[in-house]
């Protein structure tokens, strides 16, 4: 036959106030702090201190664009056309920026002999001066905007203006 566990107010009988202490202390709500949450905003904070307030809107952490040197990525070619990171064709190395995961491309560099295909990177100045001297293009959505832009500034004005009726 089993064994019935006690209940813990059967456990307490003949200890005479059943583990409260003295007597004083079974009365009313005081020796407990108050009912409830009472006191939530004083003595019991530490046991409510998350539950409640607003909440203040997190801040995102600014993005960083992680950038790479020319140099670097001449250093890194062989193991990134291994691996089919980069692709070597006919017109040159085919470099995708989002594939190495980087954003912009810098142009520390000593000589540039490849011709590079630069795709989905922002380049400096320096560096796409460099890229292009070496016989390379940089494809990236940027430069078109700034293609097109340029070719709006460029289009001659008629100088007529339309009249509101």
């Amino acid at each position: 036959m089993a064994v019935r566990k006690r209940k813990r107010k059967n456990r307490y009988r003949g200890h005479r106030t059943h583990g409260a202490g003295n007597n004083k202390n079974r009365r009313g709500a005081g020796n407990r702090g108050g009912r409830g949450r009472a006191g939530s905003h004083k003595h019991k904070f530490n046991l409510y201190a998350g539950t409640f307030g607003t909440e203040r809107p997190k801040l995102l952490p600014k993005s960083v664009a992680r950038a790479i040197n020319i140099d670097l990525i001449v250093q890194s070619l062989p193991k990134w056309i291994a691996e089919k990171k980069a692709e070597k064709t006919g017109e040159g190395i085919i470099i995708d920026g989002e594939k190495i995961g980087f954003d912009k491309l810098l142009g520390k560099t000593n000589v540039l002999r490849e011709k590079l295909i630069i795709k989905n990177l922002k380049a400096s100045k320096k560096a796409s001066e460099r890229i292009l001297a070496a016989g390379g293009r940089i494809e990236s959505e940027e430069e078109t905007t700034e293609e097109n832009e340029a070719d709006e500034e460029e289009s001659p004005d008629t100088g007529e203006t339309e009249k509101e009726e």
